[in-house]
Parts: C-alpha cells; structure tokens; sequence
C-alpha cells in the first residue's frame, strides 16, 4: 500500500514538471509571436545621400513601448522610441544592416539589405590662362566635388586627376579624401591652339572630364585643323579655330573641292567651327576655309584630305526559282551588292562553273545584276561572282547550284503512281512499264528511254477516266512529257 502511494506520488510529480515545460515553450512561442522586428529595405542610394531607415513594421502585441537601436558597419547607433532614422553612408557600400527591437524585457532583431552606389565627381570651375608665350610655364588648376549638393559633407573617395596637354604629354596627381583641387603647369615649345584634357576618376571608377583651349605663342589668324586620311563614303570630321576669339563681326565659307561648291560656315562661341562632309569618291581633295571680317578677307587655311577607295561587297547571290533543276532547266541568277563609293562604276564577272561566264558594267549607283542560264548535264555547280570597281577594289563570292540527273525524275512519276488509289494490277502495270527506264539511261540509251515513256504516255491515255481518273491521268502525262522534253535537251 505505502508502495502504491510513493508510486503515485512519482507520476504526479512527473506530470507537474511536464505541465510547466509545456507552459514555458508556450510562453516563449508566445513571446516570439508578440515581439516582431522589421527593418525594411532592401535601401537603394548614392554616397553622401541621406536615407531614411523606416522600423515603423515593427510590433509588440502587448502594445508596450519599443525603442530601435541599429547596428551599422559593426557600431551600434541608439535610436530611442523613434522607427525612422536617418543614416548617410559616405563612400560606396553594399550588405546588410542590423535592427533590434526591445520591449523594455525581451529584444528581437531583423536585417535588411543596404547597396549605396557611387557618385562620379563633378568639375565646377577651372583656372588659367587662354594666351600663353612659347617656352613659358603655364598654371591650370581644376575645383571638383564628390557628393550630393545637398549634403555639407564629401565623400571619403579618393582620386587621380590627369593632365593631357595636346602635345602628346600628360601630368598624373594623385588626390587624397578631401582633397578637391588639382593644379599642374606645362611648358609649350611649339606655336599653336591645345586643347587640354583634364579626367578626375574616383577610387571606385567614377568620372568627371572637362577641356580648356590655351593659344601658345603667335599663330595665323585661322586655323583649319591637321591633313588627315579617310575611306570613302565616310564622314570627315575636323575642327578649327580664329585667332581672334571674340570678335562677334566673321563670317566664313569651306570649300571641300570635291565639285560639291563653297557653303556658308557656322561659327560657334569663342569662333571656333566643326567640319562635317561626306566624301564620296576616292582622291586627294585641298579643302579651304575664308574667314570674312565686316566683308573683307580676314585670312584662309587650307587642309589636305586624303581618301581611299573602299572596295565593293557583294551582299547576296540567289537563284530563281531554287534548284535543284534538271539539265537544261533555265533559271533566273542575281547577285547584289554595295559600295560605299557611290561615284564608282563596276565591273561583274559570273563564272558559272561549267566553262563559260558572262560580264556585266554597272553604271554608278546600280548595285544589282541579273542574268539567267541553264546547264546541260547533271552535276554540282559553283556560280563564282567577282565583282571589282574602277579603283581596282574587288571582292568574291560564291554559290551551288545543283543539276539532277532525268533518270532521278522518274521517281517523282513512280511517286505519283504508288499514292493513287487504284486497283492494284493497274498500278502494278504502271509500274512494270517505268521498270527499265534507270538501266536504259545508264547505257545511255536515251532514245529507247523516250520510247519507253511515249508507250506508257499512251497506255495512262487509254486507261483515262476508267480505272484511272482523269485528274490523276493529267498529272502522270504532264510529269512524263516533262522528262521526256528534259532528255530530248540532252
């Protein structure tokens, strides 16, 4: 009896100790459930941007007050009560952010996704001088910043500004954080108009480019730009300049000497002026600029363009209609090309792979040729087109052209008799008369072959509209005259 008791005492216990482990799973499930930490995001910015961290998702089911702390690059930053936080990041950056959450008893914490894009730098001013002496030492300095206007702080990005003086040398810095001017001085032998190239590039490739004309020296009142070479058809590029940068009385004509005649030239700000002209022809033109000051001669230049032929290119080569054909089959051949130079006259030669060939003079402007022709015997051929301009450029190309031989075309009349529906002896007897016709041609008995389709062209007549329908008899003689036509060709 007494054993019974202690017994029973051991199992009450037991179930009071898995009563309470229950009860605290269900307590901290519960907790889990009532405390919720949302940080947001994903966040998408630039450097030096502000963004606003919304924790505003987050909840206590109980409604107790929260307060929000995040964790930032490995730092901890307390926000008190308040869900939003503002957080600038101040050079590129990409991972993920910590929120924690706390009841005032429990915290819980949730991540979000942080990618902060890079902001190139901007040049905003630039010193120095336009005239400059020979041989003298010349200062130019570039201002720059890397951050959003707004913002009162610049990026942590460090960078490189390059130099590029027009005369084939360059000056490299390199620039720390912070650091957001850049100077270096040069030193000109020769006479002349540079364009100096300045690049700033950031420490995670952002770029900023801006230019500065320097006049070196005494030089003629207009400048035409260098002697260049191009391929006809292309677009010649250039640029020039007037001595005198601000007189707002010039006017000015370019003539590209290639028969197009003198136009009116535009001049831009600081007067300077862009050339634009399509050379369509092959040769050595002497392109010449007038500058006009209130009607009279200011001063000229002269520049040479050399431009070389472009050799035609043939586009395509088709045949019609597509083979395979039969021997003596004509067939419709056309080959187009292009060129560039649209003046050029050309000469097309078709090789037909069978000995002969045919030639055709293209007038200026016509970039097609056509022409037909037909083969004799069965046979793979190779159409070969060359077609050359009347600079001497030339290009090939080629094609196949496939000539089947007539014992093959019986198949398709053997074809035609196997799909019929017919009683059988008759197509059987169909059949047997067309059975002879491949050893015949392989002796080259072509005459008996004919023979042998004319008696079977008779036998489809007398069978027409009996057993054999008259559509299908149609069909079976129109096929076998065209073999016999094919054969009597040979």
């Amino acid at each position: 009896m007494a054993f019974n008791k202690k017994k029973t005492s051991f199992i009450i216990a037991i179930l009071f100790l898995l009563t309470a482990f229950v009860g605290m799973q269900t307590s901290a499930a519960a907790l889990e459930a009532s405390l919720v930490a949302m940080a947001g995001g994903p966040y998408l910015g630039e450097e030096c941007s502000s963004i606003l961290l919304n924790a505003s998702g987050s909840f206590d089911a109980e409604d107790d007050p929260l307060t929000y702390r995040w964790n930032i690059d490995g730092s901890w930053i307390e926000n008190g009560n308040y869900p939003y936080m503002e957080w600038t990041w101040y050079d590129d950056f990409s991972g993920e952010i910590t929120l924690e959450v706390s009841d005032g008893i429990n915290t819980t914490t949730d991540t979000a996704l942080v990618t902060i894009s890079n902001v190139p730098p901007q040049i905003f001013s630039i010193e120095g001088l336009t005239e400059v002496d020979e041989d003298a030492e010349y200062f130019l300095a570039i201002n720059f910043f890397d951050r959003d206007p707004r913002s009162p702080t610049p990026s942590l990005d460090m960078f490189t500004a390059t130099f590029s003086w027009d005369d084939g040398t360059s000056t490299e810095l390199c620039l720390g954080a912070g650091e957001f001017s850049a100077s270096a001085s040069h030193m000109y032998s020769e006479a002349g108009i540079y364009q100096v190239m300045m690049t700033l590039v950031d420490d995670d490739g952002g770029e900023a480019v801006a230019e500065w004309g320097v006049m070196v020296g005494d030089i003629s009142p207009v400048e035409v730009g260098p002697d260049c070479t191009i391929d006809e058809g292309s677009m010649f590029l250039s640029a020039g300049f007037l001595a005198d940068t601000d007189s707002l009385t010039f006017s000015a004509i370019v003539d590209y000497y290639d028969e197009t005649g003198a136009v009116p030239l535009q001049l831009n700000p600081g007067n300077t002026f862009d050339l634009r002209h399509i050379y369509v022809e092959d040769g050595v033109y002497t392109l010449l600029v007038t500058v006009f000051n209130d009607d009279m001669e200011y001063g000229s230049d002269t520049a040479q363009v050399t431009v070389t032929n472009v050799a035609p290119s043939l586009e395509s080569l088709s045949v019609s209609p597509t083979n395979p054909y039969l021997p003596g089959d004509v067939f419709q051949f056309t080959a187009l090309f292009s060129d560039p130079g649209i003046l050029d006259t050309h000469m097309v030669t078709i090789a037909w792979g069978d000995g002969s060939s045919t030639q055709y003079t293209t007038e200026a402007g016509v970039t097609r040729v056509s022409g037909s022709h037909s083969y004799g015997k069965a046979g793979e051929y190779t159409i070969m087109v060359t077609v050359t301009d009347d600079d001497g450029g030339t290009d090939t190309s080629s094609m196949s052209v496939v000539v089947k031989s007539p014992s093959t075309s019986t198949d398709a009349i053997r074809g035609i008799i196997i799909g019929l529906k017919i009683p059988k002896g008759l197509k059987n007897k169909l059949l047997s008369i067309l059975e002879n016709v491949p050893h015949l041609l392989k002796h080259h008995k072509v005459h008996a072959v004919i023979h042998q389709l004319q008696a079977f062209i008779h036998f489809v007549e007398a069978h027409s509209g009996k057993n054999l329908p008259r559509a299908q008899a149609k069909e079976l003689i129109q096929t076998t005259r065209m073999v016999i036509d094919t054969l009597r060709a040979m």
